[in-house]
């Protein structure tokens, strides 16, 4: 399995994409718990955001191929990864599947396009599901870093509100309030739930030491 055991990865085709990332990145602990976070928020608002099974298979996927292209280029990582999504036969996908990848690749980051302006989609794609899906694999990732510990997440859903609480370690208080709290990665999540997601970072309460 070179180094991927099974764990939260749900099927195949999972494991393939983690196992090619893996070879690409040399690492793909990053993306798992991307993929952890973006499964609670999926959870967490897909009544209000009207998405079904579809749709929470190319989430988990994304957040496992997302950053595969900074094997090439770290400045232009989205660009480079969704040309490779859309080339690598190391995954099998369908031809939608492939396009909804390449495009929720190319978009993880950066400027969110206009509607029907996207990249990699095809005339009968439906961007409508994609950009919601979007929008949770942007916020899932503005979620973890690859330089801090992990936070403890509390994750919470006010009527249309969402709202997070990032439990940091003190040490890492300073760099998390920059490294979490992304209001541009959050943006297209509020938009689609009609109320701005709140994020606040607080201080961990570690425990005593014996």
């Amino acid at each position: 399995m070179h180094g991927i055991t099974r764990g939260l990865l749900a099927t195949d085709c999972e494991v393939a994409a983690a196992r090619w990332v893996q070879r690409k990145l040399g690492d793909c602990q990053h993306e798992r718990r991307v993929l952890a976070i973006a499964a609670k928020l999926f959870d967490l608002t897909r009544p209000l955001l009207g998405l079904g099974l579809a749709e929470h298979r190319l989430l988990r996927l994304s957040a496992l191929v997302h950053d595969v292209g900074r094997c090439i280029n770290e400045k232009d990582h989205p660009t480079e990864g969704a040309a490779m999504v859309g080339m690598t036969t190391a995954i099998d996908l369908s031809p939608h599947d492939r396009r909804a990848l390449a495009f929720l690749t190319r978009y993880h980051r950066g400027a969110v396009p206009a509607e029907h302006a996207e990249e990699h989609l095809g005339p009968h794609d439906h961007r409508r599901s994609l950009r919601s899906v979007l929008a949770l694999l942007r916020s899932a990732d503005a979620l973890d870093s690859r330089r801090l510990a992990p936070p403890q997440l509390i994750l919470a859903l006010d009527g249309r509100r969402l709202s997070v609480q990032c439990l940091v370690h003190p040490t890492d208080y300073r760099d998390a309030r920059g490294a979490f709290d992304k209001r541009k990665k959050f943006g297209l999540l509020g938009d689609l739930l009609g109320e701005a997601v709140v994020v606040r970072i607080d201080r961990a309460v570690l425990p005593l030491s014996a």
